[in-house]
C-alpha cells in the first residue's frame, strides 16, 4: 500500500490540503483588477455567508478588514512567491517559525544553530518592526516576506517579549536554512521520542521511517511531541493521524458553506504500543487534528496545555496578476465532532512546565509498558524446501539446503535476520560477522575452522560458496548471537528462537 493512502474519504467533495494551491475558479483576463476577482472568490468560497459591506469594499485591504478573519488575506505577486518559498523546507532567512497572533506575528519555534537562536530570540516573542517599519496589523505572509531575503544580507528586527515586557532590536544576517521537520531518538527504558516541528508534504513518509527505526531499536512506547507545531498540510495530518486509528475509524469531519460534509476514515490498523502526546498553546491546526484523533479514539494520553484553537481550512486561489488570496473555505471537527476553533484542545493531563510535561509522559509510558505481555521474540524454522520467520515464509537466495545434518544458509541474508553486520575481507578471503564493536566471527569458505573473538572453533560442515554467496551452517550463527537452536529428527526441522 502506498505510504500516503492510509485513509479514505466519504463525501462528494475533496479538500486536499491546509494550503491548497488552486487556479482561479474562472477564466480572468489580465486587465481585470484583483479586487473584482477577489470579491468573486470570497463571495463564492468563504466558509460563512459574506456580508454586503465586505463585497462593497473599495480596496482589497478594506475587504479583508471587514471580513475579520485573521487566517484570510491577500498576497501580491512578490508575497505569493515568498509564501511558496515558506512552504518548502529550504530557504534563506534567520531560522524562525512564525504564526499570526492578533495584530502581530509571533515566533513559535527558533531552530537550532540559526541566526535567530544565536542572538537569543525565544518562542513567544512578538515582531514589532522589520527594518524600522511597524509590523502591527500586517499579515503573516507580509512579515515573513520582509524577514526572508538573499543569504548573506542583513535584516533589522525589533522584538517584544511579552513575558518580561522587554523590547530589543537585533541585526541578523540571513543564512540558507534547511528545516528538519522531524526529530526522533530512543530514550531510556525503550521509550521512543518523535518531535514534529511542522506538517510538510513529506512528513508522513518521514514519520513511518522513524517509527520503523525506533521499532528496530526496541521501542516499547512512543512520545509524540507536537509542542510549538503551528500545523501545515491537511494530507500530512491525516497521514500521521491514521497511524493511531483502527480500520474504519473516523479521522476528521470537514464542513464548508456550500459543499457536502467530508468525512475521512482510516483504512489501516492502529498503532499497537502505548502512546503519549505533548501539546501546548502553540500547537495548532494540523497538530490539533492529530491530537484530536488520538484523544477522541483513546489511542493515547495527551499531556500539556490547551492548544491554539485553529480548526479551519485555508485554500489559496491564484489571481490573474500572479498574486493570490488565502481564504478560509471550511472548518473541521474531530472524530467525535468536537469543534476546537477558538477554544483549543484540552489535554487529558494539564501541566504547565515543559520539563514536567515530558517527565509525566515518560512516567505514564513506563506504567503502560509494564502492563504489556512478554515479547515472544523471533522464531526461524527451517525444513527441507521451506523457511518460516515468525510463521511467514522466507525465500533464501540461494535456497538453504542440508549437508551432513546441518542446514546451510546464505550468510548475508541470515545476518540481516539476526541483525549481524557482515563485511568481506578480500585480503584474507574471509567474511567477518560482527555485533556492535565487541563480538566478531571470522569465516573462510572451504575451511571448517572459524574464529570467534580470536578463539578457534571447528565445524562439522565447512562453509561453501554457491552462486557467488557464502553459505554457512545456521547453527553457527545461532550460537554466535546466543539464540536457542533445536533439531527435531522426526520432522527434519531446525527451530531457532531469540
Amino acid at each position: 500500500m502506498d505510504w500516503m493512502k492510509k485513509w479514505l474519504i466519504r463525501a462528494t467533495v475533496l479538500l486536499v490540503s491546509m494550503c491548497l494551491l488552486l487556479p482561479g475558479a474562472w477564466a480572468a483576463g489580465a486587465s481585470e483588477a484583483p479586487l473584482a476577482e477577489i470579491k468573486q472568490i470570497v463571495e463564492g468560497n468563504y466558509v460563512d455567508p459574506v456580508e454586503t459591506a465586505v463585497l462593497e469594499a473599495a480596496t482589497v485591504q478594506e475587504l479583508f478588514e471587514l471580513l475579520g478573519d485573521p487566517h484570510s488575506s491577500y498576497m501580491d505577486p512578490k508575497q505569493f512567491e515568498e509564501f511558496k518559498i515558506s512552504s518548502s523546507q529550504e530557504y534563506a532567512g534567520v531560522g524562525m517559525q512564525l504564526v499570526q497572533k492578533d495584530e502581530f506575528v509571533q515566533v513559535v519555534t527558533v531552530f537550532p544553530n540559526t541566526p535567530a537562536e544565536k542572538v537569543g530570540v525565544q518562542p513567544g516573542d512578538l515582531i514589532k518592526a522589520v527594518n524600522g517599519e511597524n509590523m502591527e496589523g500586517n499579515s503573516l505572509e507580509t512579515v515573513a516576506g520582509l524577514i526572508r531575503g538573499p543569504a548573506g544580507s542583513a535584516v533589522l528586527i525589533e522584538f517584544w517579549r511579552e513575558s518580561t515586557g522587554e523590547v530589543f532590536i537585533v541585526s541578523l544576517t540571513r543564512e540558507l536554512i534547511h528545516l528538519e521537520a522531524l526529530h526522533h531518538e530512543l530514550l531510556e527504558e525503550n521509550i521512543g521520542y518523535i518531535r514534529l516541528d511542522s506538517f510538510t508534504p513529506t512528513i508522513g513518509r518521514e514519520f513511518d521511517k522513524a517509527v520503523a527505526e525506533l521499532r528496530e531499536q526496541g521501542m516499547k512506547g512512543l512520545i509524540l511531541d507536537l509542542r510549538q507545531n503551528p500545523g501545515g498540510y491537511l494530507t500530512a495530518a491525516l497521514d500521521i493521524g491514521s497511524n493511531f486509528a483502527g480500520i474504519g475509524d473516523p479521522l476528521l469531519h470537514i464542513e464548508g458553506r456550500n459543499s457536502s460534509p467530508v468525512s475521512y476514515q482510516s483504512i489501516t490498523p492502529s498503532f499497537d504500543l502505548p502512546l503519549a502526546v505533548l501539546v501546548d498553546e502553540a500547537s495548532a491546526s494540523a497538530s490539533e487534528i492529530v491530537a484530536g484523533i488520538i484523544r477522541d479514539l483513546g489511542a493515547g494520553r495527551v499531556f500539556g496545555t490547551t492548544t491554539y484553537g485553529k480548526a479551519s481550512v485555508q485554500t489559496v486561489f491564484t489571481l490573474s496578476n500572479d498574486g493570490a488570496i488565502k481564504l478560509t473555505t471550511a472548518r473541521y471537527l474531530t472524530p467525535n465532532r468536537v469543534d476546537l476553533n477558538g477554544v483549543g484542545l484540552v489535554p487529558d493531563v494539564i501541566i504547565e512546565d515543559t520539563e514536567e510535561q515530558l517527565a509525566a509522559a515518560k512516567a505514564y509510558l513506563r506504567e503502560e509498558i509494564a502492563k504489556l505481555p512478554p515479547d515472544p521474540g523471533q522464531v526461524l524454522v527451517l525444513s527441507k524446501g521451506q523457511a518460516l520467520l515468525n510463521e511467514q515464509e522466507v525465500a533464501f537466495l540461494p535456497a538453504h539446503y542440508e549437508s551432513q545434518g546441518q542446514f546451510l544458509v546464505p550468510l548475508r541474508q541470515i545476518g540481516e535476520i539476526f541483525n549481524i553486520q557482515i563485511d568481506w575481507d578480500g585480503t584474507n578471503n574471509q567474511a567477518i560477522a560482527s555485533i556492535g564493536d565487541k563480538e566478531e566471527l571470522r569465516i573462510a569458505p572451504g575451511s571448517r575452522q572459524v574464529l570467534i573473538n580470536g578463539q578457534g572453533k571447528s565445524l562439522i560442515t565447512a562453509p561453501v560458496m554457491k552462486e557467488g554467496r557464502l553459505m554457512v551452517p545456521v547453527r553457527l550463527l545461532a550460537d554466535f548471537v546466543g539464540a536457542k537452536c533445536v533439531y527435531d529428527g522426526s520432522s527434519g526441522t531446525v527451530t531457532i528462537s531469540w
